[in-house]
């Protein structure tokens, strides 16, 4: 029965959603159609990215799926969100931190398996590392928004 419901939560992690925000990554001409409005505020300097929260958006984790894989969070733009707003937002954080937990212990269980190889494992493990990085860059983005309301 465990491993039947174990099956069944498997099935839906990687059908579902995250919840009702997204990244975009605002990188100026380069900025891609979706995120058009929600960077238009944002103004990175030439030939650099700054990643903002599309608050109406979707995002999708999946095994190896992962907006905390995607663009660093250093300089994240929230823009003034409201105080559900600022909640779908840690919200998708703390879903992608966990699916990047997930990501960790199937690449740790393959090696062991000798499914993957060391070189493998080594980019993986530093992937986990880079997006745990990001976890906590979001996390404090959100925790200085949260004191600002």
């Amino acid at each position: 029965m465990r491993r039947v419901l174990a099956g069944l939560a498997g099935i839906v992690w990687m059908t579902a959603g995250a919840t009702a925000a997204s990244l975009c990554n605002c990188c100026g001409a380069s900025t891609e159609q979706s995120c058009a409005a929600v960077c238009e505020p944002v103004k990175p300097p030439e030939g650099q990215c700054v990643p903002a929260v599309d608050y109406a958006g979707t995002v999708t984790i999946a095994p190896n799926v992962n907006p905390l894989y995607d663009t660093t969070l250093r300089n994240i733009w929230l823009g003034t969100p409201s105080f559900g707003e600022l909640e779908s937002f840690r919200k998708l954080i703390e879903a992608a931190r966990k699916g990047v937990e997930r990501d960790r212990k199937a690449s740790l269980q393959a090696f062991a398996r000798r499914e993957i190889d060391q070189a493998t494992a080594d980019t993986a493990s530093k992937r986990y590392e880079t997006a745990i990085v990001n976890y906590y860059l979001g996390l404090q983005a959100y925790r200085d928004a949260f004191r600002e309301m």
